[in-house]
Parts: C-alpha cells; structure tokens; sequence
C-alpha cells in the first residue's frame, strides 16, 4: 500500500512503514492520499481519501492533513509541528477544537523581517527554564516557549501526541506526550481499512 501526505511545504511517501520525502506523486502506481496543497492536482491513479473521513467536529475548515492525524486518537492532545504548528484536542473521539501557530521556521523568518540584528541560528539545546542573557539566546527563548506554554495550557492531564519535524524536541519537554512521527499515515491506514477494504 502506497500513502501520500501532500503538505504546504513537503510531500511525504509512505510505504511498508518507510517515509521518504518525494517532489511529486508517481502517477505510474495506485496510491492513496491527502492534500492540503493546491498546486497539487488530482492523479487518475490516486484515490483521495478526504471524503472518506467521517469525523466528528464543529470546527469549520479543519485540514485535512490535521484530520488524519486526529483520526486515529480517541483522547488526548495532537500536536504537529512542522511549517506551521497545530494543535487539536480530541475528547472520547470527539474534536473539542484546536488552533494554529507558526512554526519554528516561521519565527525564525519573522524576526530577521524586523531587524538584520534579530537573525539568529535555531539552538534546540536552549533552556527555557532560565532566562535569556543575550540575544540569540532570547530569541531562541521566544520562538519555542510561547508554542510550548499555548500547548502546555490545553493539555492539562492528558496525553500529547507529536508528529512533525519539530515535534520530536516539543515531545521532550512533556512527560505525558509521545513522538508519533507517521500519526497522518495512521490515520490514512486506519480509514482505508474501515472504508475501502
């Protein structure tokens, strides 16, 4: 079985558990996928899975990428932090809601756009317990604990599943959380078995 998870800025291939990262879908084999990016078009040998997602939300445009990556926790925090960070709470299979931050990459972008002087490297070493005594290092301080302190305040007693490229370093600041780098592919699995099989 071939997957495809289409985002806004990679597209990933999943198969027999292995992930690579591809420029485009291989119209030259079956596939199933999910996207979120509309330069992508539509394959004749690829099934979208987005109608087959029966998921149960109020919340009005939900991705579909976040979708699969809910589709498969029954309770607990989703956080998945790549390009842009999102955060989703399910409850008893229900999604309660979630919101959007920017990514790392996105902070990182946003301060050089204010000042020459606010370019910085990312150090996943900093220590957001103590704080800053230069530059780099509030800057660093800025760009991860305001996205941990928003993910810290709704995941009160429950457990946080992370996925995304920055999801394995948010996952080590929280004992209740996990690192689930394919929980999209898992959720893609999980409704072609209840679907399409």
């Amino acid at each position: 079985m071939v997957l495809y998870d289409s985002g806004n800025t990679n597209i990933k291939r999943y198969e027999d558990g292995r992930v690579t990262y591809v420029d485009d879908f291989d119209v030259h084999e079956s596939f199933y996928y999910v996207n979120v990016n509309p330069k992508i078009k539509d394959f004749k040998n690829g099934i979208d899975l987005a109608p087959y997602f029966k998921f149960q939300t109020d919340y009005k445009g939900m991705g579909i990428d976040r979708i699969a990556a809910c589709y498969s926790i029954e309770d607990g925090v989703i956080v998945d932090a790549g390009s842009a960070i999102t955060v989703d709470i399910m409850t008893s299979g229900f999604h309660s809601g979630g919101f959007i931050m920017p990514g790392i990459g996105a902070y990182k972008e946003s301060f050089a756009n204010i000042s020459t002087a606010l370019i910085f490297n990312i150090d996943k070493d900093i220590n957001l317990k103590i704080l800053p005594q230069n530059t780099h290092e509030a800057l660093n301080f800025a760009t991860f604990k305001a996205p941990y302190l928003m993910i810290k305040e709704v995941a009160i007693k429950k457990k946080i599943y992370f996925c995304g490229g920055d999801g394995i370093f948010f996952s080590h600041f929280f004992k209740n959380s996990v690192y689930e780098k394919n929980l999209v592919f898992e959720g893609m699995k999980k409704v072609i078995k209840e679907k399409l099989c």
